[in-house]
């Protein structure tokens, strides 16, 4: 039971730290967003994190296509958010934390819209090919 509410809590706290990344994103962090920081968010996305990912599992005994997903939908990232201003309260990134803040917050929400959307079909897929053999 104190499993449950404990779950129950995270997911309402995570709901409300998006919400407050959301009001950010729209005020502060989009605007400041360069070109370059939204290719770093997508090269972290769709190539970097996959690739550490997957080799990070080898010699797992797996299925090649349950690492991979497994590597594609690994963890989405809210913790970046606590790396970033921990790093930021011990070194001073003067004249670039309002970047950091901006690339990492729309790494973020990227990847939490991307995973969101595609999910469900993968895993869906996955759990028929398993089922199927």
């Amino acid at each position: 039971m104190l499993h449950h509410f404990t779950e129950q809590i995270e997911r309402l706290l995570t709901a409300l730290l998006l919400f407050l990344l959301g009001g950010y994103l729209v005020t502060e962090g989009l605007p400041t967003l360069s070109w370059q920081g939204a290719l770093l968010a997508a090269a972290l996305i769709l190539v970097i994190r996959p690739l550490a990912g997957f080799a990070s599992q080898l010699g797992f005994p797996a299925d090649r296509r349950e690492r991979l997903v497994t590597a594609l939908f690994g963890i989405r990232g809210i913790g970046s958010l606590f790396y970033l201003a921990y790093a930021l309260g011990h070194v001073p990134f003067t004249g670039y934390a309002e970047e950091l803040w901006a690339v990492v917050s729309f790494t973020v929400l990227a990847s939490v819209l991307l995973h969101g959307v595609s999910a469900t079909p993968v895993i869906r897929r996955l759990d028929r090919r398993r089922f199927d053999s």
